[in-house]
Protein backbone atom coordinates (compact mmCIF):
# COMPACT_ATOMS: atom_id res chain seq x y z
CA UNK A 1 0.00 0.00 0.00
CA UNK A 2 1.43 3.29 -0.81
CA UNK A 3 1.19 6.18 1.49
CA UNK A 4 -1.74 8.56 1.00
CA UNK A 5 -1.80 12.36 1.50
CA UNK A 6 -5.41 13.39 1.83
CA UNK A 7 -6.91 11.85 -0.44
CA UNK A 8 -3.95 11.24 -2.82
CA UNK A 9 -1.40 8.95 -3.01
CA UNK A 10 2.33 9.70 -4.12
CA UNK A 11 5.14 7.77 -6.37
CA UNK A 12 8.18 8.75 -7.92
CA UNK A 13 9.59 7.83 -11.38
CA UNK A 14 13.38 8.14 -12.02
CA UNK A 15 15.37 7.76 -15.52
CA UNK A 16 18.65 8.81 -16.45
CA UNK A 17 21.22 8.99 -19.44
CA UNK A 18 18.83 9.79 -22.09
CA UNK A 19 21.35 11.56 -24.40
CA UNK A 20 19.08 13.57 -26.60
CA UNK A 21 21.29 15.37 -29.03
CA UNK A 22 20.52 17.38 -31.86
CA UNK A 23 18.32 14.25 -33.71
CA UNK A 24 17.44 14.45 -37.18
CA UNK A 25 19.13 10.98 -37.41
CA UNK A 26 17.50 10.16 -40.37
CA UNK A 27 18.57 13.23 -42.44
CA UNK A 28 22.22 12.02 -41.77
CA UNK A 29 23.01 13.25 -37.79
CA UNK A 30 25.13 10.40 -37.09
CA UNK A 31 25.81 11.51 -33.32
CA UNK A 32 22.57 10.86 -32.21
CA UNK A 33 22.38 8.62 -29.57
CA UNK A 34 18.47 8.84 -28.34
CA UNK A 35 16.01 7.37 -30.82
CA UNK A 36 12.88 6.34 -28.52
CA UNK A 37 11.12 10.27 -28.81
CA UNK A 38 7.61 7.97 -29.06
CA UNK A 39 8.10 5.30 -26.60
CA UNK A 40 9.27 8.56 -24.05
CA UNK A 41 5.38 9.95 -25.21
CA UNK A 42 3.72 7.19 -24.42
CA UNK A 43 5.80 6.10 -21.35
CA UNK A 44 4.81 9.68 -19.83
CA UNK A 45 0.78 9.58 -20.72
CA UNK A 46 0.41 5.88 -19.06
CA UNK A 47 2.05 7.37 -16.16
CA UNK A 48 -0.13 10.52 -16.11
CA UNK A 49 -2.95 7.81 -16.48
CA UNK A 50 -1.81 6.29 -13.95
CA UNK A 51 -2.01 9.38 -11.82
CA UNK A 52 -5.27 10.49 -12.55
CA UNK A 53 -7.25 6.79 -11.91
CA UNK A 54 -5.29 6.85 -8.74
CA UNK A 55 -5.69 10.76 -7.93
CA UNK A 56 -1.87 10.36 -6.75
CA UNK A 57 0.58 12.90 -6.98
CA UNK A 58 3.74 11.87 -9.08
CA UNK A 59 7.27 13.56 -9.83
CA UNK A 60 9.42 12.07 -12.62
CA UNK A 61 12.99 12.68 -11.94
CA UNK A 62 15.89 13.09 -15.06
CA UNK A 63 18.95 11.65 -13.61
CA UNK A 64 21.96 13.00 -15.13
CA UNK A 65 22.82 13.38 -19.06
CA UNK A 66 19.40 13.92 -20.27
CA UNK A 67 21.20 16.18 -23.03
CA UNK A 68 24.08 15.10 -24.87
CA UNK A 69 25.57 18.61 -24.98
CA UNK A 70 29.14 17.44 -26.14
CA UNK A 71 27.71 16.12 -29.22
CA UNK A 72 25.77 18.68 -30.23
CA UNK A 73 27.89 21.73 -32.09
CA UNK A 74 27.17 25.13 -31.31
CA UNK A 75 25.76 26.28 -34.11
CA UNK A 76 22.78 28.71 -35.57
CA UNK A 77 21.81 26.53 -38.19
CA UNK A 78 22.20 22.59 -38.35
CA UNK A 79 23.05 20.33 -40.98
CA UNK A 80 22.58 17.26 -40.12
CA UNK A 81 24.40 15.68 -43.07
CA UNK A 82 27.88 17.91 -41.98
CA UNK A 83 31.04 16.77 -40.26
CA UNK A 84 31.48 19.57 -37.83
CA UNK A 85 35.25 20.34 -36.76
CA UNK A 86 35.65 19.41 -32.59
CA UNK A 87 35.98 23.40 -32.19
CA UNK A 88 32.35 23.56 -33.16
CA UNK A 89 31.67 21.42 -29.79
CA UNK A 90 34.03 22.97 -27.01
CA UNK A 91 32.52 26.26 -26.32
CA UNK A 92 30.41 25.38 -22.78
CA UNK A 93 29.69 29.21 -22.52
CA UNK A 94 26.26 30.17 -21.60
CA UNK A 95 25.38 31.76 -24.98
CA UNK A 96 26.77 28.51 -27.02
CA UNK A 97 25.06 26.49 -24.31
CA UNK A 98 22.03 27.91 -25.51
CA UNK A 99 22.90 27.53 -29.25
CA UNK A 100 23.02 23.73 -28.62
CA UNK A 101 20.10 23.15 -26.61
CA UNK A 102 17.93 25.16 -28.89
CA UNK A 103 19.27 22.33 -31.18
CA UNK A 104 18.05 19.61 -29.32
CA UNK A 105 14.59 21.20 -28.85
CA UNK A 106 13.79 21.21 -32.62
CA UNK A 107 15.01 18.03 -33.03
CA UNK A 108 13.29 16.48 -30.19
CA UNK A 109 9.77 18.29 -30.36
CA UNK A 110 8.05 15.42 -29.35
CA UNK A 111 10.17 14.91 -26.28
CA UNK A 112 9.85 18.23 -24.88
CA UNK A 113 5.88 18.48 -25.90
CA UNK A 114 5.43 15.12 -23.96
CA UNK A 115 7.09 16.52 -20.97
CA UNK A 116 5.08 19.69 -21.28
CA UNK A 117 1.57 18.02 -21.21
CA UNK A 118 3.02 15.64 -18.34
CA UNK A 119 3.23 18.61 -16.08
CA UNK A 120 0.32 19.61 -14.29
CA UNK A 121 -0.66 22.01 -11.20
CA UNK A 122 -3.40 19.21 -10.14
CA UNK A 123 -4.78 17.85 -8.10
CA UNK A 124 -3.17 15.24 -8.79
CA UNK A 125 -0.04 16.87 -8.95
CA UNK A 126 2.87 16.03 -11.91
CA UNK A 127 5.70 17.53 -11.45
CA UNK A 128 9.94 17.19 -12.90
CA UNK A 129 13.05 17.56 -11.45
CA UNK A 130 15.82 17.73 -13.41
CA UNK A 131 19.30 16.59 -11.97
CA UNK A 132 22.51 17.23 -14.26
CA UNK A 133 24.87 15.03 -15.18
CA UNK A 134 28.88 15.00 -16.60
CA UNK A 135 27.34 15.29 -20.34
CA UNK A 136 25.08 18.22 -19.68
CA UNK A 137 26.74 20.22 -17.32
CA UNK A 138 25.00 23.03 -19.30
CA UNK A 139 21.96 22.80 -17.45
CA UNK A 140 24.25 25.33 -14.82
CA UNK A 141 23.36 28.44 -17.02
CA UNK A 142 20.05 30.20 -16.17
CA UNK A 143 19.77 31.06 -19.64
CA UNK A 144 19.83 26.96 -20.99
CA UNK A 145 16.61 26.41 -18.23
CA UNK A 146 14.52 29.13 -19.57
CA UNK A 147 14.61 27.49 -22.50
CA UNK A 148 14.01 24.49 -21.32
CA UNK A 149 10.84 26.18 -19.49
CA UNK A 150 9.76 27.18 -22.30
CA UNK A 151 9.39 24.31 -24.29
CA UNK A 152 7.70 22.63 -21.78
CA UNK A 153 5.68 25.71 -20.80
CA UNK A 154 6.86 25.24 -17.35
CA UNK A 155 6.23 29.24 -16.61
CA UNK A 156 4.10 31.57 -15.13
CA UNK A 157 1.86 29.65 -12.20
CA UNK A 158 3.36 26.76 -13.66
CA UNK A 159 6.90 27.47 -13.31
CA UNK A 160 7.29 25.09 -9.70
CA UNK A 161 6.04 22.51 -11.58
CA UNK A 162 9.89 21.67 -13.14
CA UNK A 163 12.63 22.39 -11.00
CA UNK A 164 16.55 21.76 -11.75
CA UNK A 165 18.92 20.21 -9.50
CA UNK A 166 22.83 21.07 -9.71
CA UNK A 167 23.70 17.77 -7.88
CA UNK A 168 21.56 15.61 -6.18
CA UNK A 169 18.07 15.20 -4.39
CA UNK A 170 17.75 14.11 -0.67
CA UNK A 171 14.42 14.48 0.52
CA UNK A 172 11.14 11.88 0.98
CA UNK A 173 13.33 9.11 2.21
CA UNK A 174 15.69 8.93 -1.23
CA UNK A 175 18.70 10.15 -2.53
CA UNK A 176 19.28 10.38 -6.00
CA UNK A 177 22.52 11.97 -7.77
CA UNK A 178 23.92 11.48 -11.49
CA UNK A 179 26.66 9.21 -9.81
CA UNK A 180 29.83 10.66 -12.11
CA UNK A 181 31.80 11.98 -9.43
CA UNK A 182 32.37 8.21 -8.00
CA UNK A 183 32.92 6.72 -10.65
CA UNK A 184 36.32 6.99 -13.02
CA UNK A 185 38.62 9.64 -12.81
CA UNK A 186 37.89 11.16 -15.81
CA UNK A 187 34.48 11.85 -15.48
CA UNK A 188 34.37 13.76 -11.89
CA UNK A 189 33.60 17.32 -11.87
CA UNK A 190 35.83 19.44 -9.77
CA UNK A 191 32.58 20.87 -8.14
CA UNK A 192 29.43 20.09 -10.04
CA UNK A 193 27.23 22.75 -8.09
CA UNK A 194 29.79 25.83 -9.59
CA UNK A 195 31.40 23.74 -12.29
CA UNK A 196 32.87 27.29 -13.64
CA UNK A 197 36.18 27.18 -15.07
CA UNK A 198 39.01 29.38 -12.92
CA UNK A 199 41.48 28.98 -16.03
CA UNK A 200 38.46 29.12 -18.90
CA UNK A 201 36.09 32.43 -18.20
CA UNK A 202 32.69 31.97 -19.24
CA UNK A 203 33.03 28.42 -19.69
CA UNK A 204 32.65 25.21 -17.57
CA UNK A 205 35.26 23.18 -16.43
CA UNK A 206 33.82 19.90 -18.14
CA UNK A 207 36.25 16.86 -16.79
CA UNK A 208 38.56 14.78 -19.40
CA UNK A 209 36.17 12.38 -20.30
CA UNK A 210 33.96 15.03 -22.23
CA UNK A 211 37.10 16.22 -23.74
CA UNK A 212 37.50 12.78 -25.42
CA UNK A 213 33.98 12.33 -26.48
CA UNK A 214 34.12 16.03 -28.29
CA UNK A 215 37.39 15.57 -29.74
CA UNK A 216 37.71 12.34 -30.70
CA UNK A 217 34.49 10.24 -30.53
CA UNK A 218 32.32 12.94 -32.15
CA UNK A 219 35.12 11.78 -35.46
CA UNK A 220 35.22 7.89 -34.41
CA UNK A 221 31.64 7.64 -33.65
CA UNK A 222 30.88 8.75 -37.49
CA UNK A 223 32.02 5.05 -38.59
CA UNK A 224 32.19 3.26 -34.99
CA UNK A 225 28.70 3.96 -34.04
CA UNK A 226 28.35 1.71 -31.41
CA UNK A 227 31.35 3.34 -29.15
CA UNK A 228 28.85 4.98 -26.82
CA UNK A 229 27.33 1.34 -26.02
CA UNK A 230 30.40 0.35 -24.15
CA UNK A 231 30.98 1.81 -20.57
CA UNK A 232 33.08 3.00 -18.94
CA UNK A 233 35.05 4.84 -21.22
CA UNK A 234 38.72 3.79 -20.21
CA UNK A 235 37.27 -0.04 -20.12
CA UNK A 236 36.88 0.88 -23.97
CA UNK A 237 39.94 2.20 -24.47
CA UNK A 238 41.24 -0.74 -22.87
CA UNK A 239 39.56 -3.35 -24.94
CA UNK A 240 40.64 -0.99 -28.02
CA UNK A 241 44.07 -1.97 -27.64
CA UNK A 242 43.54 -5.78 -28.40
CA UNK A 243 41.37 -5.13 -31.25
CA UNK A 244 41.74 -1.50 -32.77
CA UNK A 245 44.88 -0.18 -31.33
CA UNK A 246 44.88 3.11 -33.59
CA UNK A 247 41.80 4.02 -32.43
CA UNK A 248 42.79 3.48 -28.82
CA UNK A 249 45.65 5.13 -29.42
CA UNK A 250 43.49 8.70 -30.83
CA UNK A 251 41.77 7.87 -27.52
CA UNK A 252 44.65 7.61 -25.14
CA UNK A 253 46.14 10.83 -26.38
CA UNK A 254 42.86 13.10 -26.04
CA UNK A 255 42.20 11.47 -22.45
CA UNK A 256 46.12 12.19 -21.60
CA UNK A 257 45.63 15.53 -23.15
CA UNK A 258 42.71 17.00 -21.29
CA UNK A 259 44.40 15.69 -18.15
CA UNK A 260 45.76 18.41 -15.74
CA UNK A 261 49.13 19.20 -15.95
CA UNK A 262 50.29 17.59 -19.63
CA UNK A 263 49.63 20.76 -21.25
CA UNK A 264 50.61 24.33 -20.65
CA UNK A 265 49.90 27.61 -21.83
CA UNK A 266 48.97 25.41 -25.10
CA UNK A 267 51.52 23.32 -25.50
CA UNK A 268 52.74 19.65 -24.08
CA UNK A 269 55.01 20.08 -21.01
CA UNK A 270 58.22 19.26 -21.23
CA UNK A 271 58.27 18.45 -17.67
CA UNK A 272 55.79 16.15 -17.81
CA UNK A 273 56.45 12.16 -18.56
CA UNK A 274 53.10 12.10 -19.58
CA UNK A 275 53.60 14.22 -22.27
CA UNK A 276 56.53 12.07 -23.82
CA UNK A 277 53.53 9.44 -24.54
CA UNK A 278 50.61 11.86 -26.13
CA UNK A 279 53.79 12.71 -28.63
CA UNK A 280 54.52 9.13 -29.51
CA UNK A 281 51.03 7.81 -29.70
CA UNK A 282 50.02 10.88 -31.87
CA UNK A 283 52.77 10.31 -34.39
CA UNK A 284 52.47 7.73 -36.54
CA UNK A 285 55.18 6.30 -37.15
CA UNK A 286 55.83 5.52 -33.57
CA UNK A 287 52.11 4.76 -33.01
CA UNK A 288 52.77 1.88 -35.35
CA UNK A 289 56.27 1.25 -33.48
CA UNK A 290 53.80 1.17 -30.10
CA UNK A 291 51.57 -0.89 -31.71
CA UNK A 292 53.91 -3.59 -33.08
CA UNK A 293 55.82 -4.34 -29.60
CA UNK A 294 52.20 -4.19 -27.72
CA UNK A 295 50.95 -6.77 -29.34
CA UNK A 296 54.06 -9.26 -29.47
CA UNK A 297 56.18 -8.64 -26.31
CA UNK A 298 53.80 -9.72 -23.18
CA UNK A 299 55.89 -7.65 -20.46
CA UNK A 300 56.41 -5.09 -22.12
CA UNK A 301 52.49 -4.90 -22.05
CA UNK A 302 52.21 -5.16 -18.47
CA UNK A 303 54.73 -2.36 -17.95
CA UNK A 304 52.51 -0.31 -20.31
CA UNK A 305 49.40 -1.54 -18.44
CA UNK A 306 50.43 -0.58 -15.59
CA UNK A 307 51.50 3.35 -16.43
CA UNK A 308 48.05 3.85 -17.88
CA UNK A 309 46.17 2.78 -14.48
CA UNK A 310 48.16 4.99 -12.60
CA UNK A 311 47.72 7.93 -14.82
CA UNK A 312 43.98 7.09 -15.94
CA UNK A 313 42.56 4.72 -12.99
CA UNK A 314 44.00 5.84 -9.99
CA UNK A 315 42.13 4.66 -6.76
CA UNK A 316 39.85 6.89 -6.07
CA UNK A 317 40.10 9.85 -3.31
CA UNK A 318 36.74 8.31 -1.26
CA UNK A 319 36.53 6.46 1.50
CA UNK A 320 37.43 2.76 1.22
CA UNK A 321 38.68 3.62 -2.48
CA UNK A 322 42.41 2.38 -1.83
CA UNK A 323 40.79 -1.62 -1.58
CA UNK A 324 40.07 -1.68 -5.22
CA UNK A 325 43.52 -1.19 -7.03
CA UNK A 326 43.87 -2.35 -10.22
CA UNK A 327 45.97 -5.17 -11.01
CA UNK A 328 48.37 -4.88 -14.29
CA UNK A 329 48.12 -8.01 -16.41
CA UNK A 330 48.85 -8.45 -19.67
CA UNK A 331 45.25 -9.16 -20.98
CA UNK A 332 43.89 -5.77 -22.17
CA UNK A 333 40.17 -7.58 -22.16
CA UNK A 334 40.94 -8.65 -17.97
CA UNK A 335 42.26 -5.02 -18.15
CA UNK A 336 39.20 -3.74 -19.12
CA UNK A 337 37.05 -6.29 -17.02
CA UNK A 338 38.69 -4.72 -14.11
CA UNK A 339 37.85 -1.26 -14.42
CA UNK A 340 34.06 -2.06 -15.25
CA UNK A 341 34.04 -4.08 -12.35
CA UNK A 342 35.53 -1.43 -10.22
CA UNK A 343 33.27 1.25 -11.06
CA UNK A 344 30.23 -1.04 -9.97
CA UNK A 345 31.90 -1.33 -6.62
CA UNK A 346 32.51 2.46 -6.17
CA UNK A 347 28.91 3.22 -6.94
CA UNK A 348 27.85 0.66 -4.76
CA UNK A 349 30.22 2.12 -2.30
CA UNK A 350 29.19 5.55 -2.68
CA UNK A 351 25.29 4.37 -2.52
CA UNK A 352 25.98 3.02 0.78
CA UNK A 353 27.68 5.87 2.24
CA UNK A 354 25.55 8.15 0.92
CA UNK A 355 22.50 6.14 2.30
CA UNK A 356 23.97 6.80 6.48
CA UNK A 357 24.79 9.96 6.16
CA UNK A 358 21.58 11.45 4.38
CA UNK A 359 19.34 8.70 5.47
CA UNK A 360 18.31 7.36 2.78
CA UNK A 361 16.34 4.12 2.33
CA UNK A 362 16.60 4.42 -1.66
CA UNK A 363 19.73 5.70 -3.59
CA UNK A 364 19.70 5.76 -7.34
CA UNK A 365 22.28 6.52 -9.76
CA UNK A 366 22.77 6.69 -13.30
CA UNK A 367 26.01 7.32 -15.63
CA UNK A 368 27.49 3.89 -15.45
CA UNK A 369 24.46 2.59 -18.58
CA UNK A 370 24.15 -0.55 -16.47
CA UNK A 371 20.50 -1.02 -14.60
CA UNK A 372 20.26 -3.36 -11.31
CA UNK A 373 19.39 -3.53 -7.97
CA UNK A 374 21.20 -4.26 -4.89
CA UNK A 375 20.36 -4.46 -0.79
CA UNK A 376 22.72 -1.80 1.33
CA UNK A 377 23.81 -2.27 4.71
CA UNK A 378 21.22 -0.08 5.96
CA UNK A 379 18.43 -2.30 4.66
CA UNK A 380 17.71 -0.04 2.31
CA UNK A 381 18.16 -0.39 -1.71
CA UNK A 382 20.52 0.93 -3.85
CA UNK A 383 19.35 1.28 -7.61
CA UNK A 384 21.04 1.81 -11.11
CA UNK A 385 18.56 3.35 -13.35
CA UNK A 386 20.44 2.80 -16.71
CA UNK A 387 20.16 4.42 -19.89
CA UNK A 388 17.20 4.32 -22.86
CA UNK A 389 20.45 4.73 -25.64
CA UNK A 390 22.10 1.42 -26.61
CA UNK A 391 23.95 -0.51 -24.27
CA UNK A 392 26.10 -3.65 -24.38
CA UNK A 393 24.93 -6.29 -21.78
CA UNK A 394 28.95 -7.68 -21.17
CA UNK A 395 28.38 -8.93 -18.07
CA UNK A 396 29.60 -12.65 -19.09
CA UNK A 397 31.71 -11.57 -22.54
CA UNK A 398 35.23 -12.96 -22.79
CA UNK A 399 37.43 -12.17 -25.61
CA UNK A 400 35.68 -13.77 -28.19
CA UNK A 401 32.44 -11.36 -27.48
CA UNK A 402 34.81 -8.15 -27.57
CA UNK A 403 36.06 -9.17 -31.16
CA UNK A 404 32.91 -9.64 -32.41
CA UNK A 405 31.87 -6.59 -31.09
CA UNK A 406 34.48 -4.62 -32.59
CA UNK A 407 34.28 -6.61 -36.53
CA UNK A 408 30.61 -7.09 -35.96
CA UNK A 409 28.84 -4.44 -34.10
CA UNK A 410 25.13 -4.86 -35.86
CA UNK A 411 24.73 -8.12 -33.84
CA UNK A 412 24.80 -6.18 -30.72
CA UNK A 413 23.56 -3.34 -31.33
CA UNK A 414 19.77 -3.86 -33.06
CA UNK A 415 17.44 -3.69 -29.41
CA UNK A 416 17.62 -1.00 -26.51
CA UNK A 417 16.00 -1.48 -23.05
CA UNK A 418 13.73 1.47 -21.57
CA UNK A 419 14.65 1.03 -18.06
CA UNK A 420 13.21 3.29 -14.99
CA UNK A 421 12.79 3.20 -11.51
CA UNK A 422 9.88 3.32 -9.43
CA UNK A 423 9.58 4.52 -5.75
CA UNK A 424 6.54 4.16 -3.68
CA UNK A 425 5.55 5.10 -0.10
CA UNK A 426 3.87 2.76 2.35
CA UNK A 427 1.41 3.99 5.22
CA UNK A 428 4.46 5.35 7.49
CA UNK A 429 5.75 7.13 4.47
CA UNK A 430 8.50 4.76 4.03
CA UNK A 431 10.15 4.24 0.49
CA UNK A 432 10.39 1.26 -1.76
CA UNK A 433 12.37 1.08 -5.11
CA UNK A 434 11.93 -1.04 -7.85
CA UNK A 435 13.21 -1.09 -10.96
CA UNK A 436 11.23 -1.59 -14.34
CA UNK A 437 11.64 -1.93 -18.13
CA UNK A 438 8.67 -0.04 -20.10
CA UNK A 439 7.32 -2.04 -22.65
CA UNK A 440 5.52 0.32 -25.45
CA UNK A 441 2.19 -1.26 -27.27
CA UNK A 442 4.25 -2.15 -29.95
CA UNK A 443 7.08 -4.25 -28.43
CA UNK A 444 5.65 -7.15 -29.48
CA UNK A 445 6.89 -7.11 -32.68
CA UNK A 446 10.41 -8.36 -33.70
CA UNK A 447 13.56 -6.22 -35.01
CA UNK A 448 14.26 -2.69 -33.83
CA UNK A 449 12.34 -0.63 -31.53
CA UNK A 450 12.02 2.17 -34.33
CA UNK A 451 11.42 0.86 -37.77
CA UNK A 452 11.13 4.67 -38.75
CA UNK A 453 14.08 5.03 -38.15
CA UNK A 454 15.27 5.86 -41.41
CA UNK A 455 12.28 7.51 -42.91
CA UNK A 456 12.49 10.96 -44.12
CA UNK A 457 11.71 13.92 -42.20
CA UNK A 458 7.86 14.33 -43.75
CA UNK A 459 6.99 10.67 -42.92
CA UNK A 460 8.37 10.58 -39.45
CA UNK A 461 6.27 14.46 -38.94
CA UNK A 462 2.85 12.36 -39.80
CA UNK A 463 4.16 8.81 -37.78
CA UNK A 464 4.78 11.60 -34.46
CA UNK A 465 1.52 13.47 -35.26
CA UNK A 466 -0.02 10.30 -35.05
CA UNK A 467 1.73 8.76 -31.91
CA UNK A 468 0.34 12.31 -30.20
CA UNK A 469 -3.12 11.96 -31.35
CA UNK A 470 -3.24 8.23 -29.73
CA UNK A 471 -1.37 9.61 -26.19
CA UNK A 472 -4.19 12.19 -26.03
CA UNK A 473 -6.77 9.15 -26.06
CA UNK A 474 -5.28 7.30 -23.86
CA UNK A 475 -4.81 9.65 -21.19
CA UNK A 476 -8.21 10.99 -21.40
CA UNK A 477 -6.63 14.40 -21.58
Amino acid sequence: MIKREGTRAKFKIVISDLHLGAGHEAEGNRLEDFSSDQEFAFFLSEVAAESRSRNADVELIINGDAFEMLQVPHVESFEPGQVYPPEAYRSSSEADSVRKMALIIAGHRLFFEALGRFVRLGPPRRHVTIVKGNHDLNLHWPAVQEQIRQAVAATGTRAPLLTFAERRISREGIYVEHGNQYGEVVDRVEDMEEPHDPERPGQLALPPGSWLVMDVFNQVERERYWVDGVKPVTALVWYALAYDFPFAARALAALLRALPGVVREGFLDTRDPRAELVRQLEDPGQAEELAARYHRDGPFRVQFHMALARVLCPPPSLPGGEAMPLMAVSDPVAMGDQIRGRVNVMLYDAAARRALEEGAQVVIFGHAHDPGVESLPNGGTYVNSGTWTWRGDFKQAGPHTWRDLFEHPEKFTMERQLPYVRVDYDQAGKPSAGLLMYQPPWSQRTGPIRPWARWPSWAQGVQAWWWKVKERILSGE
